[in-house]
């Protein structure tokens, strides 16, 4: 579909790429990744023909199209409405539109229907309407909606000018537009950055049917391990392939820079002793022959690149937090309501007057659509925000807070060295301020940098630095990996899950939420939901919920976990004596819902049983991986192969066995229905 060759790029005298090549097939999904600086979105750019390379060539299949969203939002007409905007991806069926429309027309004035004129107009509108039903130009408008409303603007909200919407909105517009244009080759560079979880699930839904080609950056390994085939990695001005998704890339990487070292090493040891043979007898006649022959295996040596040193990393964790109460902090009669103007009446954001209880050691992630109230709702808990209700912080609470806008938190006009020392409140503190700044890569004349002149990455560094100057037991963080890479991503986790103490963090970012929350908060139509579980559970959960299976907070949240053959009693009906007849009726239910369901839970056994001898297996082969000894063996490429397989099966089973639970359940479900009766 799409073929670089060879491809030498330099901006402003700095070499980008050397010799590049890389292919881009019909249905490939690609997660382009490499270090900050490596050329991914240039790339990119390159596709989309906004740099021209010194030498080399991008060749696309005839009649082949590219579409590129990019990080920042491009210049675009705000007078238009947002659905007006959108529209203009179907340019094409418009113009048709308008020409059926005078051709329409024209054929109504006429009156010689036996003209040749006649005749021609009649092709020419046939045409038309034959391209317009292959371009399915009658769904033009539905398209539209859907795309829009699954990237979370409201039905209302679809009239309204681009005009009132922040960045972040205006940019969900430009994707929309993008998606319903359908290229050939889809290029999105951080396409979830603007996006909250809802919407990021369905691009994910929508992505996995896409004709084309998708390309995608992205620092969000949840959706990269999702979304793509086939990793490929920009590095010392190349780039190199890998099969699967992302953390069978890391597997696959790690493998081959330990080859690439033992293979560099051999090397360097051969031409050490090659070379002491040549100083020692290129100068004697007997062995002189041999010396040259030597110089010449030299000179024609094919070298191999010395593997690059591990990139520096961020390191650090919280201090030990003071004790606190078993309290952490209370919210009664939640209610929120931001005043309007005259031209848009008084926002409600939350409206039922909840109360909310956090304890200590609770880890609870924040999450809900763009506009829901969690940011509020974080602000509300740090004493922030204004609201109706009533606020009280439990016995020896002390809070941290970090903000998603940075600009909120970090002073331009300052240097680094200044933001922390406007925070250190004791000379014990400003003490520490260079350790923790070096914990984060800022050392020697780096700290003295502006904040103006930071990058997003850096400025998310200093915030997150200055969150350590006073130990806390309540850290309240509101989308704290917006501007990490994944390395920095992974070592704020590390941190999270070593913190003795209390955190509520906002984020979209589904591995983060996964990998240290264990209750899940759900802002969503002026309330909050809360789920006592982590993220896979509380997906479980909605699937449920979405699929009417379950009322929303009926059941004891941990029914999954039951045995699949207990049937869960109503209290009630077990408050008196039975009858004869109940007890016969009782019994009859429940053969009936034995027989019926036996197949089903034959199945889920069975399904339990292949999970269980799979987890065994994966688990042999992690303690095989984990072995940097073992990928100089040649059952390493094998074993790696399979750890895959296992776990594309393992998800393959868990899906099935949580469909067929939920099955199971709906059934008790009815059986308890028809026991109450």
């Amino acid at each position: 579909m799409l073929a670089i060759q060879n491809i030498t790029l330099f901006i402003s005298n700095f070499c980008i790429f050397s010799k590049l090549n890389f292919r881009i097939n019909k249905g490939d999904r690609i997660g382009l990744v490499g270090p900050n600086g490596a050329g991914k979105t240039t790339l990119l750019r390159l596709i989309d023909k906004r740099y021209t390379p010194e030498e080399g060539d991008i060749s696309i299949q005839s009649g082949g199209t590219a579409g590129f969203l990019e990080q920042d939002t491009l210049e675009i007409s705000l007078d238009k409405t947002v659905r007006a905007f959108a529209q203009e991806a179907f340019s094409e069926v418009q113009e048709i539109e308008k020409r059926q429309q005078e051709i329409g027309t024209k054929l109504a004035e006429r009156t010689d229907y036996e003209s040749e004129l006649y005749h021609n107009l009649l092709l020419k509108l046939e045409e038309l309407n034959d391209r317009y039903a292959l371009l399915e130009g009658d769904r033009a408008a539905s398209k539209t909606g859907e795309v829009l409303e699954g990237l979370g603007f409201s039905t209302e909200e679809l009239d309204q000018p681009l005009q009132r919407f922040s960045g972040g909105w205006r940019m969900r517009a430009v994707l929309a537009k993008l998606l319903l244009q359908q290229p050939d080759i889809l290029m999105l560079d951080e396409p979830t950055n603007h996006l909250d979880i809802d919407s990021i699930e369905w691009l994910e839904q929508y992505l996995k049917t896409y004709h084309g080609a998708v390309v995608i950056v992205s620092h969000d390994r949840f959706f990269l391990n999702r979304m793509v085939n086939q990793i490929a990695e920009l590095r010392n001005k190349k780039i190199y392939t890998y099969t699967g998704n992302y953390d069978n890339f890391l597997v696959q990487r790690q493998e081959q820079i330990e080859q690439q070292k033992r293979e560099y090493e051999a090397q360097q040891k051969e031409i050490a002793e090659t070379e002491r043979f040549i100083e020692r007898f290129r100068y004697k006649a007997t062995k002189a022959r041999q010396a040259q022959s030597r110089i010449k295996a030299l000179e024609k040596m094919e070298r191999i690149e010395e593997p690059e040193p591990d990139r520096k990393k961020m390191d650090f964790r919280f201090p030990d937090p003071p004790s606190a109460g078993k309290v952490i902090i209370e919210i009664k009669n939640l209610k929120k309501t931001y005043p309007g103007n005259e031209h848009q009446s008084d926002v409600r954001v939350f409206t039922e007057g909840q109360d909310l209880h956090i304890g200590r050691g609770d880890k609870i992630a924040l999450i809900g659509p763009n506009g829901s109230g969690k940011s509020t709702l974080a602000r509300i808990l740090y004493g922030k925000e204004p609201f109706q209700g009533e606020r009280n912080v439990g016995h020896n609470v002390e809070m941290t807070f970090f903000a998603q806008h940075l600009a909120d938190v970090l002073q331009s006009d300052r240097t680094i060295m200044e933001e922390m020392e406007s925070e250190a409140r004791t000379s014990e503190m400003r003490s520490r301020i260079r350790n923790i700044l070096g914990s984060f890569l800022f050392s020697g004349d780096d700290v003295f940098k502006p904040v103006s002149v930071l990058s997003g990455g850096e400025r998310g560094r200093v915030a997150l630095a200055k969150t350590l100057l006073q130990p806390a037991n309540f850290l309240i963080l509101d989308e704290p990996t917006n501007h990490l890479d994944m390395d920095s991503k992974e070592i704020l986790i590390k941190a999270l899950k070593e913190y003795k103490g209390t955190i509520l963090a906002v984020s979209h970012d589904r591995h983060f939420l996964s990998s240290f929350a264990s209750t899940i908060w759900r802002t969503e139509h002026g309330r909050v939901t809360v789920y006592e579980g982590g993220y896979d559970y509380y997906q479980w959960k909605r699937v449920k919920q979405q699929n009417g299976t379950v009322e929303a907070g009926a059941k004891a949240e941990n029914r999954v976990s039951q045995k699949t053959n207990d049937v869960v009693q109503d209290k009630s009906f077990n408050s008196g004596p039975k009858t004869k007849e109940q007890k016969r009726k009782e019994a009859q239910l429940r053969n009936e819902f034995n027989k019926r369901n036996k197949a089903l839970k034959e199945k889920v056994a069975s399904l339990e049983k292949k999970m269980a001898s799979l987890e065994k297996k994966k688990e042999e082969l992690n303690n095989l991986l984990a072995d940097s000894d073992f990928y100089q063996t040649p059952e390493a490429a094998e074993s790696i192969r399979e750890y895959a397989s296992i776990e594309s099966k393992l998800d393959d089973l868990t899906e099935e066995w949580t469909e067929l639970s939920i099955q199971i359940e709906a059934e008790e479900e009815k059986l308890e229905r028809e026991l109450n009766l």
